[in-house]
């Protein structure tokens, strides 16, 4: 039988993928029982189980075993223990490419605004003043390239830049 994967895992945000053909009748609650669990999501169409919770009083590993014990499943760890495992798109060598290269711009734009500002207050501010640029000239009109481009600043921002150490 397929095993558990998890599928995105960040402090207080699991995703889990269970394959097809599993019960999962009874895994929510068993999952919100368990101390810290916030909410807990299943999404048959995806087959992923969310779990939100806090990572001060619960752990991912901990929800991984309650979720293989209630589902007899084994977890899909790729020779890692499983409070190392990560996210599937952290192991990518595309992302890993692309969160280099942000990285490394974003110390080159603090190092010539000496600090003041990075690569996640510059973009927000250059794509505000570029909006306002095009409602000024009139040419306002449905920009889904746009929405598109600020949604993964967002994510990237929050999922992928790792915080400057000071």
């Amino acid at each position: 039988m397929s095993a558990l994967r998890v599928a995105h895992d960040v402090p207080g945000r699991l995703r889990l993928r269970l394959p097809v053909g599993v019960s999962v009748e009874g895994l929510i609650d068993a999952v919100a029982a368990q101390p810290g669990v916030q909410a807990c999501t299943w999404s048959p169409r995806t087959r992923s189980l969310l779990v939100v919770y806090r990572p001060d009083s619960a752990s991912a590993a901990g929800i991984l075993e309650t979720v293989a014990r209630h589902t007899s499943l084994t977890v899909a760890l790729n020779g890692e223990s499983a409070q190392a495992s990560k996210p599937a798109e952290a192991t990518d060598a595309l992302a890993r490419g692309v969160r280099d290269a942000a990285r490394d711009l974003d110390h080159r734009v603090r190092r010539v605004t000496r600090g003041v500002v990075g690569l996640g207050g510059l973009m927000p501010t250059l794509l505000v003043f570029w909006a306002v640029g095009e409602v000024v000239r009139g040419r306002v009109r449905p920009l889904a390239w746009t929405s598109a481009l600020w949604y993964a600043h967002g994510l990237f921002r929050d999922y992928a830049v790792e915080k400057p150490q000071d």
